[in-house]
């Protein structure tokens, strides 16, 4: 079967629930533990965790600056994706907290003051923050992925997204907290999470009317047959 451009089924995302995120942050050790939270608070791209210098921490504003994204495998630095992906990201208190503990007990300071440094005192290239990190992790927890899914940062992303979505965040919030260009944009990759809270939203306020509503014998006696 042959489908137009824009009538392709789309492959839903894989992601982590935010149940799933903590158990891996939770059996990665440092600085992966530190590089996972970020993505599963903010949803950072892997280029802009490993790019995370300690002048892009605004403690004061409780905010994270994304000037920057290493290349996946050179580490070269450049631009981040876009214009919309260069906006601050909010810092929570909880990441506050544990951002302050790495810088107090486990950063290892560097020239070009990168956050997160190996052994030879230079950032991480991405695939080994994939493969030592979460491959590792998931490993470790018997966590079991659909064959030939791609595992990597990008699933903390797509949690932080579908937990906005489902927990009933307005499109144009989530939008702007993911950065992307549009809301089109997360409309395309997250339609059938956007589905699943509209029914949610719209059973609530159904069940809300209901509540309120005079009863009719002959409607309870239809319902009482059918339920």
């Amino acid at each position: 079967m042959e489908f137009l451009a824009d009538e392709r089924p789309k492959t839903e995302p894989l992601f982590f629930d935010a149940d799933t995120a903590a158990c891996i942050i939770n059996a990665a050790p440092f600085p992966f533990k530190s590089m996972f939270l970020i993505a599963a608070v903010c949803g950072l791209r892997i280029g802009e965790v490993t790019a995370l210098k300690v002048s892009s921490l605004d403690f004061k504003r409780r905010l994270i600056h994304i000037t920057a994204a290493l290349d996946y495998s050179t580490r070269k630095e450049s631009t981040p994706k876009s214009s919309n992906s260069a906006a601050p990201v909010y810092m929570p208190e909880l990441l506050a907290k544990h951002l302050r503990d790495w810088l107090d007990k486990r950063f290892r300071a560097n020239a070009e003051g990168y956050l997160f440094v190996n052994s030879k005192g230079r950032p991480f290239l991405s695939d080994n923050v994939v493969k030592y990190g979460i491959h590792r992790a998931i490993t470790k927890l018997g966590i079991q992925t659909p064959k030939g899914a791609h595992v990597g940062i990008h699933c903390f992303r797509h949690g932080v997204t579908t937990e906005l979505l489902e927990s009933g965040t307005p499109i144009h919030i989530v939008t702007r907290m993911m950065r992307h260009g549009d809301s089109k944009v997360t409309l395309d990759h997250y339609a059938h999470v956007v589905g699943d809270a509209e029914r949610a939203a719209s059973e609530r306020l159904s069940t809300k009317l209901g509540a309120q509503l005079e009863s009719e014998p002959e409607l309870e006696s239809v319902l009482s047959r059918t339920a």
